[in-house]
């Protein structure tokens, strides 16, 4: 997981370290946030036989917004590339 986001920072030239301990804290704080909000909002669907279901669940969601944060970096950082002065020059030639 990380491992996406730390070559993602490395192929625009920005903090590996970081943003690769980014993609694993995202994954958690996703994962534990779907866990919470079927303790507290979806108490019904909280019970141990059902343990299982809302991990899987809980899996997809931080996958989920893993991807959506890691196109939305690489988006964001893809637009801010920076053009060199010598390509610039050579446009009316």
């Amino acid at each position: 997981m990380g491992f996406y986001f730390f070559r993602l920072a490395e192929n625009h030239e920005k903090n590996k370290w970081l943003f690769g301990f980014l993609g694993i804290i995202i994954f958690a704080v996703a994962y534990f946030t779907y866990v919470l909000f079927c303790k507290f909002f979806n108490s019904e669907e909280f019970n141990v036989d059902n343990l299982p279901a809302i991990g899987m669940k809980a899996f997809f969601i931080g996958l989920f917004f893993l991807v959506i944060i890691f196109h939305l970096l690489n988006f964001v950082w893809s637009k801010k590339k920076k053009v060199k002065v010598d390509s610039i020059d050579k446009i009316g030639e």
